[in-house]
């Protein structure tokens, strides 16, 4: 299971993670290919389960603390505005289907209630058949924003953080400014996943009850089908747009350089033809001047 996997079953779930501490196998391994190490080294230790929850956390607000934490949130941000945009779609996607039955105004009367289980919101989100392959059990009640928050933060000193250095209290409380910024984008995002989460619950426990369930998975399925053939046609509509542009601009380019060369030859042409026009007034204004200097030397 991936960081960025186990993160976002602690964000959507809350569970006790149990992980195995490897690095010593890593370690030995490594140590192994020098012959003069293995005298050194000490005893393999042998691998062992390491709890989260066992894992400490750096003093409340230190400025430490805010590092591994701004690290942990930066991770969850990304997961989170990618679930909160599947689950805003599914909830458009059920919410036209019911208006398509005729049933949006009576799903809207409907008093619903959906339970706060762990397992419902993640089989909404899609994770419960990654849950099935880890065999994970899922809590009974939702973990709050902190509890996930501090949860991520063992992740992230499990696997390895890199430490930042601040230049005095005023760098540090900058820090720590930014880094609540960036939390409570991250906890306006969960909010509003959770809430699409919700949406979509009840649209599909109201969908049970006048039983279109199975229609309604009939009709999204098709509709991503004819989503994706629309996406090929405009995506091949495109291709021929470009193919049907760079041919005009081939030809374009090819009767601009046609002209070009028909321009050439008629300057070259012309211009002949100013020499000679200009040849033939020069040789007309020199008989002039003999005209001239002759009449006026001589008298009849």
């Amino acid at each position: 299971m991936t960081f960025k996997v186990m993160i976002i079953v602690i964000l959507l779930t809350g569970l006790n993670v149990v992980m195995a501490a490897d690095n010593a196998n890593e370690n030995s391994k490594v140590a192994t290919a020098d012959p003069q190490a293995d005298e050194m080294k000490e005893p393999a230790v042998a691998s062992e389960e390491v709890k989260l929850e066992d894992i400490q956390l750096p003093e409340k607000d230190s400025p430490e603390y805010w590092v591994v934490r701004s690290d942990a949130v930066g991770e969850l941000i990304p997961l989170l505005t990618k679930k909160r945009a599947e689950m805003k779609q599914k909830r458009q996607m059920l919410a036209d289907y019911l208006l398509k039955i005729g049933k949006g105004e009576e799903m809207a009367a409907a008093q619903i209630e959906v339970p706060d289980d762990p397992a419902l919101y993640a089989k909404a989100l899609g994770l419960t058949e990654g849950f099935e392959q880890r065999d994970v059990t899922l809590p009974k009640k939702t973990p709050t924003w902190d509890e996930l928050a501090e949860f991520a933060m063992r992740f992230v000193i499990y696997e390895g953080y890199v430490p930042v250095e601040f230049d005095g209290v005023e760098d540090a409380a900058g820090f720590i400014e930014v880094g609540k910024k960036k939390e409570a984008y991250a906890q306006k995002v969960r909010k509003e996943m959770r809430a699409y989460v919700k949406d979509c619950l009840k649209m599909w426990i109201y969908l049970g009850q006048i039983g279109e369930q199975a229609a309604a998975k009939e009709w999204a399925v098709q509709m991503k089908v004819d989503a994706e053939k629309s996406k090929a046609a405009e995506r091949a509509m495109v291709a021929e747009e470009r193919r049907t542009a760079a041919l005009n601009r081939s030809e374009a380019a090819k009767e601009q350089e046609f002209e070009d060369a028909q321009s050439r030859a008629s300057y070259r042409s012309s211009r002949r033809e100013r020499g000679y026009t200009s040849r033939q007034d020069q040789r007309q204004y020199q008989q002039t001047l003999l005209n001239e200097r002759y009449t006026n030397s001589y008298r009849w």
